[in-house]
Formats: C-alpha cells, sequence, structure tokens
C-alpha cells in the first residue's frame, strides 16, 4: 500500500529538511513553497487562487503516483485541523496510508533560524513579529489526531 506523509508545523521547524532526507530514499516531496517558488512568488505570499491550482494539481500527481506504491511527502504547514482533516478524507479515498508527522522546535531555535535564513524555494523568512504570531496561532494536533512529534531542537 503506498504511503503519504504529511509533515505539520510552521515556518523554520524544519520539515522541509525531513523532506529532502525522505526525498533521497525515494518519496516524492509535494512542496507547497517550491510550487509558489517556482511560479514566481517570492515573498511567501502567494494568493490564494495560486495555492488552490497548486492543490489542485498536486491531487492528479498523487492520483498517478499512489498507484505505483512510491511513497509520497507532503510539506506544508497543515496549521489548523481543518486543513489536516481535509487531507486525510482525501488520502483516505485514494486508499493509502497517512502518516501525520509533527515538526517542532522551540520559539528561540525557530527565529534563530530565521534570521540565518536566505530566501529560498524551500525557504519563507518571516519578520520576528509575523513567526512569533503564527506560532501563536498555530494549532497543534491533539490527542484524538494521530500523529507523530520530531523535536529538531
Amino acid at each position: 500500500m503506498a504511503q503519504v506523509t504529511l509533515l505539520c508545523g510552521p515556518s523554520c521547524a524544519g520539515k522541509s529538511t525531513l523532506a529532502r532526507e525522505l526525498e533521497a530514499g525515494g518519496a516524492l516531496v509535494l512542496s507547497y513553497d517550491r510550487e509558489a517558488w517556482a511560479r514566481g512568488v517570492r515573498d511567501g505570499r502567494p494568493s490564494r487562487e495560486l495555492m488552490e491550482q497548486i492543490d489542485r494539481e498536486f491531487l492528479e500527481q498523487l492520483g498517478r503516483v499512489l498507484p505505483t506504491g512510491r511513497r509520497v511527502v507532503l510539506d506544508a504547514s497543515l496549521s489548523t485541523r481543518a486543513v489536516r482533516d481535509r487531507w486525510r478524507m482525501r488520502l483516505g479515498a485514494m486508499a493509502v496510508d497517512v502518516e501525520l508527522v509533527v515538526v517542532r522546535a522551540p520559539l528561540e531555535t525557530l527565529l534563530e533560524r530565521a534570521h540565518r535564513r536566505e530566501p529560498g524555494p524551500e525557504s519563507v523568512v518571516l519578520d520576528d513579529q509575523a513567526l512569533a504570531d503564527y506560532v501563536e496561532g498555530f494549532e497543534w494536533p491533539g490527542e484524538h489526531e494521530a500523529h507523530r512529534v520530531v523535536e529538531t531542537a
């Protein structure tokens, strides 16, 4: 059975680093940040329309790749339960094994990493307040949402 790993966590937590490790092992990585960057978005703020287009294209890719049994990694923040539930529903309809991996680091570590970041296809750069606000508003998976936690600091 094909497996999809959903990576969940705020900016600078280490999701893309983990995704690259899984990619090196043969997984297909679907990354909203990579796709937005490839389409010219350099400020980390793609339009809703572009995100919806990328979302549709990811679903099409999944439809082609999952029947081959190849592992897929979705590199996204998945910052709300509703977004995670939507992905689980979609993947459940495709009859695949879904794993939710929450990537976490303390705020101080996230801020340090943000200060060292250069903008790029996997590196959305946020100022300190924007990152702190994002982390504060993050809807972390609770006990009724099956997940595994990876601490990166």
